[in-house]
């Protein structure tokens, strides 16, 4: 039986539009504090790609008072670690360094300076990655797929960018986006510790009181639409195995049926600590692959994610692997699944849900999480219930609404 979870969490909105958030994890020795601008995927130019992922890499690239190396100095020098992205950055430190995290954070995510020289050595080591993946046959078809599936919505571009849209980024390119999109309104910043929330809150207000600017204006965002038909496509490239995406569109984070299709996800082809009906019928049985995974729940978010299933598989079984996907799939639609297999699911969900909020970061990403998606602070209390409240029929139904094996789109590379 799962342990219930507790949570203080306090809240304040700043006139800005910032939210401060304050999770009280009392006996611990460490702190954490994350910062969530509202920064979306359509935001970044359709004509160079990889923009927003090159903000959030040189972020920690030289600020208003550090240079590259003086950042990193000042974060080891309190026993702590921090990182950027491109919606804004989390830094980690023991309890009692607090104070010089948060102001350390607030430098790093509000005031870079995007220096050429630094910029430059990013861009080239991003450069290589795209190189890398390149020649990377999984990562081919990845990326192929995303774009099969999307179109022209920005998550069908890819995230790095391409080696020429990396190539003509400059410093002035970052810094337009970052004073363009760092802006305070629907923003976030969480903060997790052993103290009380509401000073927690008064020490972020301190730090991030004077974040100013207008609210960002974003443009619409086309929508996905689910392929009319089926496509199949493979990209030969000279490797002994074929790696295998299948799916289609799927659900944003706050569709009402989320939960339901979470617990169809761990049957069909996801969840460790026991064998989903893919890993089962296609690596177990047929010995077909080492991996194996389909779930549509991973990539739910603010926008639409994917349905996905994948496989890595030898050329000659490549047909056979995506049948028995396909086998599987018309299968969860049209038959509930067994009581066995239900509660096994619902015993692995509800028990280790709380494994993943046992570090403070974690704790900091649930608070915005919870706000951004409208889920509430007690969820943790009533996600359990959520969950045993499932019953079979559910998850067919459920199936049956979102899976679309006849309109699946298709894409393999490797070996022919």
């Amino acid at each position: 039986m799962s342990v219930p979870i507790r949570l203080s969490i306090a809240e304040r909105e700043l006139a800005s539009g910032l939210t401060l958030l304050a999770v009280h994890n009392p006996g611990v020795q460490t702190f954490a504090c994350a910062v969530s601008l509202d920064v979306r995927a359509g935001d970044e130019p359709a004509d160079r790609p990889g923009l927003a992922n090159m903000v959030g890499e040189c972020l920690d690239e030289g600020t208003r008072h550090y240079d590259a190396i003086e950042l990193a100095t000042a974060v080891e020098s309190i026993g702590g670690m921090m990182e950027g992205n491109h919606r804004g950055g989390v830094v980690m430190t023991p309890a009692d360094a607090h104070k010089e995290a948060t102001a350390l954070l607030r430098e790093l995510v509000l005031e870079p300076e995007f220096p050429g020289r630094e910029v430059r050595r990013v861009q080239a080591e991003v450069l290589t990655e795209i190189k890398a993946d390149d020649d990377d046959p999984r990562a081919v078809a990845s990326r192929r797929f995303r774009k099969e599936v999307y179109g022209d919505h920005p998550l069908g571009r890819p995230s790095q960018g391409t080696a020429k849209s990396v190539a003509r980024l400059k410093p002035k390119d970052l810094r337009t986006f970052h004073e363009q999109w760092f802006r305070p309104q629907g923003g976030y910043v969480a903060a997790a510790g052993p103290e009380d929330p509401e000073r927690t809150l008064d020490r972020l207000e301190k730090a991030f009181g004077s974040f100013r600017g207008k609210a960002p204006k974003h443009g619409p965002t086309p929508d996905v639409e689910l392929a009319a038909s089926g496509r199949d496509a493979h990209l030969p490239m000279p490797r002994e195995q074929v790696h295998v995406f299948l799916g289609h569109v799927g659900i944003r984070r706050t569709h009402p049926d989320f939960y339901v299709l979470s617990v169809m996800d761990h049957i069909l082809g996801t969840g460790p600590g026991f064998t989903s009906r893919c890993s089962r019928k296609l690596r177990d049985e047929q010995g077909l692959c080492y991996a194996v995974s389909a779930g549509i729940t991973g990539s739910a978010g603010e926008e639409p994610g994917t349905f996905t299933a994948y496989i890595g598989t030898s050329p000659e079984h490549r047909q056979r692997a995506i049948d028995g996907f396909l086998d599987e799939i018309r299968r969860i639609r049209s038959e509930p699944p067994s009581a066995q297999e239900l509660q096994d699911v619902k015993d692995y969900l509800t028990g280790s849900f709380v494994f993943g909020l046992e570090r403070n970061s974690n704790l900091a990403a649930y608070a915005i999480r919870a706000r951004r998606f409208g889920l509430g602070f007690d969820f943790l209390q009533r996600y359990p219930d959520l969950i045993r409240a499932i019953d079979a029929e559910q998850v067919r139904d459920a199936a049956e609404r979102h899976l679309h094996p006849d309109r699946l789109v298709v894409i393999s590379a490797g070996a022919s």
